[in-house]
């Protein structure tokens, strides 16, 4: 007996899906603004409700002297005039992998590095310097920098108060150190020993700092330390060894990113295209299975966002010809079958540097590009039926799709599991012979104006 797919029926979901359909051509020019000057560094964005972005970027000043920028984009990709000098405002240094929040009252945190030292420079909504933080808007702490892979280093929002991190020490005793500022960019002597922490481990690679939902300070090493402190800096003493841990594993060498999940649990990347997750306690967790193979080979995994229940990951393909992928897994850390994975074919697009997840689309950053993709809601395997069908047809399809709809079809797209469209068509009865068995996304549009995209399974 066949199977019938109610497309519009099938509406009462226990989970529901998305995948990356499009580029968003009413965003910037066909889904793509092209950022000016250097930009082989590490980009980062935060957006508004209103769906503008602030982005961080590198270019030639007028001096002559390369400096990070900050810029912001409206919602439709357009450079925001209104926003410091013309769009942007240059920052008081350079740095690879500049880091970017935004306070609750609308203020701008940008931290990055000067010759000597860290900076952290505070920016109004209109995008001028905020005097009243630090000395001409800026906090700098002379003996912080970054390790040789641009990665450990940080800006945390606690409060009212602002945890900054980085490496310190000469060649050979390298630490990590985490410094705590006031709302006026000051040092708070107050937090740790007179306003900073020294972690354990040395090294010049790998220490990440993150917040866990009871406001604890966390801080991972590469070498498989952790360490706990309350949020004043003092260390939780009922962890570890006072509270030090050492693991019974190591992160290895180089790690993409570190990420603190809403259940505390930390999930990180590696070097080997790798994702773990580590449970409070320190322990790994091994109902956590990911499978590097199901993605592109040498992949360099630099985001892991947590959205729904899921986690969306962004990475870069390492090999000659390189582009980057978006892809999202499950709990247990497989990739979702049904999302899978999207491989970007712009060769221009060979860097994903930052990634920001709505329910409708999701923004991508780097290699000098702000990128942003359509998604579209699919079904999930859990289906039930509703009445009321919108649009009907044979599912699997074997040959002609044949669909039943009280309202006018104007168009139905069918995509690839990787987001690339492979036939549009009107007219009912039409022949797929020509597809391959397999998944596919069908995303009809309705006359007026309404879609809705369902699985196709063609035999």
């Amino acid at each position: 007996m066949k199977k019938i797919l109610l497309l519009g029926l099938l509406m009462v979901i226990q989970s529901i899906s998305a995948q990356v359909i499009s580029k968003d051509n009413s965003f910037a020019s066909s889904g793509k603004f092209t950022i000016s000057g250097n930009n082989n560094y590490w980009s980062r964005m935060i957006q508004n409700p209103d769906g503008s972005i602030y982005f961080i970027y590198n270019k030639i000043n007028s001096s002559g002297i390369e400096k990070s920028f900050l810029s912001k984009l409206t919602a439709n990709g357009i450079i925001d005039t209104s926003f410091g000098t013309n769009g942007e405002l240059e920052l008081p240094y350079i740095s690879a992998d500049s880091q970017l929040k935004k306070q609750p009252d609308g203020k701008l945190l940008a931290f990055g590095f000067y010759n000597g030292g860290a900076a952290t420079t505070r920016i109004l909504p209109n995008g001028q310097l905020d005097n009243a933080f630090g000395v001409n808007g800026s906090s700098t702490i002379p003996e912080l920098g970054s390790d040789v892979n641009d990665r450990s280093y940080g800006l945390i929002l606690q409060n009212e108060k602002i945890l900054v991190h980085g490496v310190s020490g000469p060649a050979g005793q390298i630490r990590h150190k985490i410094y705590r500022l006031n709302a006026t960019g000051s040092i708070d002597s107050t937090f740790g020993n007179n306003g900073s922490v020294l972690t354990q481990g040395t090294g010049s690679i790998g220490s990440f700092v993150l917040i866990d939902n009871q406001s604890n300070i966390i801080n991972l090493t590469n070498s498989g330390i952790m360490e706990k402190f309350d949020l004043n800096g003092q260390p939780l003493i009922n962890f570890g060894n006072n509270g030090v841990l050492q693991m019974s594993f190591t992160l290895s060498d180089f790690v993409g990113t570190a990420f603190m999940d809403s259940n505390n649990n930390i999930v990180y990347s590696n070097f080997n295209a790798e994702i773990n997750r580590i449970k409070p306690n320190g322990t790994l967790d091994n109902t956590f299975n990911f499978d590097p193979a199901l993605l592109p080979s040498s992949t360099w995994i630099v985001n892991i966002i947590e959205k729904n229940g899921y986690y969306y990951i962004g990475g870069t393909n390492e090999d000659f010809d390189r582009t980057y992928f978006i892809s999202r897994l499950t709990q247990n850390g497989s990739v979702d079958p049904v999302f899978n994975y999207f491989i970007e074919t712009d060769i221009a697009l060979t860097g994903i540097e930052d990634m920001i997840v709505n329910d409708n689309n999701i923004m991508a950053s780097g290699g000098g590009y702000v990128v942003k993709y359509l998604i579209n809601n699919v079904l999930s395997t859990t289906e039930t039926i509703k009445s009321n069908p919108d649009i009907s047809f044979e599912n699997p399809v074997k040959q002609n799709l044949v669909f039943i709809t009280k309202e006018k079809v104007s168009k139905i797209e069918i995509y690839s599991t990787d987001g690339k469209i492979v036939k549009t068509l009107k007219d009912n009865n039409t022949n797929l012979a020509g597809l391959v068995k397999g998944t596919y996304i069908a995303k009809v549009t309705f006359e007026n104006g309404r879609m809705i995209a369902k699985k196709l399974i063609k035999n």
